[in-house]
């Protein structure tokens, strides 16, 4: 039986080490990079897609760094819908996919405002390219709405990306992922939903998802308390909303949900700022052992943060 000594002692070493790796990975931080409106980066009378690429350059160089997990673009990737903007758009994307998940979202720009109707994403993403990347889910059948999952901190994520104004057929299919995936922790972009002052928009609201019209098959666009009203708020592990659209740089509020979990809900937009946004953009740093989410605001093309409390704050994912 001696001889079997050295052989337990190594299991249960090996085994110690086993826990305290898990342990080890539950705890650790990782980090979500949010790209507000890259339109005026794209444009092709003075736009400077420098600040675009910097963007994805410094999220591939940093992502070991920092543990990036998921990239979400809010959406108006491009400013007319025009095969010369995407591919513009593409070839700064591009640095990012089969590398990192990066979540494309749809903006009233990219379904032809001021330009043709129909949206040319799936031409420059199309769906067979966009499912080699790490963590796709999926897509809705007939419309450019996404979803993916990540393991952070422990944690299972899902994040789920829906239209513009996302119809009530949109919010059905969003329905089933989301409740089919009860145990993983909930993030969805749609480009208009918390407008600049904070609320949720509502038909009142100047610029809301209803103002650009139909979806191309007849149906009806949702506005940001629609949607709450009838999706968000119905889901207990939903965590936070992303959007961009709306001039006011950036805003947030966190409601509660049926089941009482809260929902932090930001919107982060910087095309209106000097140079088109500067290439400024999201870092939401999720640190599990302090149960909370550093966020702040960067821009790689000028090297610079925004510290002001709008821009610079913390989320506590305690509640």
């Amino acid at each position: 039986m001696k001889l079997f000594r050295p052989l337990r002692l190594w299991l249960a070493t090996f085994l110690i080490g086993l826990m305290q790796s898990a342990i080890a990975l539950s705890s650790e931080p990782f980090a979500i990079v949010v790209l507000p409106d890259t339109q005026n980066y794209v444009r092709q009378d003075w736009g400077d897609i420098t600040k675009f690429s910097s963007q994805t350059e410094w999220i591939k160089q940093n992502a070991e760094k920092l543990n990036i997990r998921a990239v979400i673009h809010v959406g108006d990737i491009t400013n007319k819908n025009s095969p010369a903007e995407w591919q513009r758009a593409k070839t700064c994307l591009d640095t990012l996919t089969g590398f990192i998940p990066w979540v494309p979202c749809v903006g009233n720009h990219d379904i032809g405002h001021e330009g043709p109707e129909n949206s040319l994403i799936s031409e420059f993403f199309p769906e067979s390219e966009l499912s080699q990347t790490p963590g796709w889910g999926g897509k809705m059948p007939g419309h450019d709405c996404y979803w993916y999952v990540f393991k952070g901190g422990g944690v299972d994520y899902l994040i789920l990306s829906l239209n513009l104004g996302p119809s009530d057929e949109m919010l059905a299919w969003a329905d089933g992922i989301v409740a089919g995936h009860p145990d993983h922790k909930v993030i969805m972009v749609t480009h208009e939903y918390v407008a600049a002052d904070g609320s949720l928009s509502t038909s009142q609201t100047k610029k809301n998802a209803t103002a650009y019209g139909k979806h191309t098959d007849g149906s009806t666009r949702n506005t940001g308390a629609e949607v709450w009203d009838k999706h968000v708020r119905k889901h207990k592990n939903y965590l936070m909303v992303v959007n961009g659209h709306y001039n006011g740089i950036a805003a947030r509020n966190e409601m509660k949900g049926d089941a009482g979990n809260t929902v932090h809900q930001m919107m982060s937009n910087y095309q209106y700022s000097a140079g088109g946004g500067n290439g400024f953009m999201r870092i939401l740093k999720f640190l599990p052992s302090e149960k909370k989410c550093e966020v702040t605001t960067f821009s790689p093309h000028k090297s610079e943060s925004m510290t002001d409390e709008a821009n610079q704050f913390s989320l506590d994912l305690s509640k």
